[in-house]
């Protein structure tokens, strides 16, 4: 069975994982993967870890992190 991205951005497929804290607030991080010469290349831990008061709120703050990064990347190819 496989997985759905919580979202695409660029050729980039997110997934998100938000659990709760001890304290509690919210922690989100995610992982990307995209079609690469050998098939799709996974990066785990790619955005996060991006704390809020809800699930909603740190969902939110993980994904703009996320997009930030891609961006990053795709700015400077190897």
């Amino acid at each position: 069975m496989g997985r759905k991205p919580d979202a695409t951005y660029e050729e980039y497929s997110i997934f998100t994982v938000a659990v709760p804290t001890d304290d509690h607030r919210w922690l989100a991080t995610s992982e990307v993967q995209r079609p690469g010469a050998d098939g799709i290349e996974t990066f785990q831990e790619f955005g996060g870890p991006c704390y809020g008061a809800t699930c909603e709120e740190a969902l939110q703050a993980v994904m703009a992190d996320t997009r930030h990064k891609i961006d990053e990347v795709l700015a400077r190819p190897c």
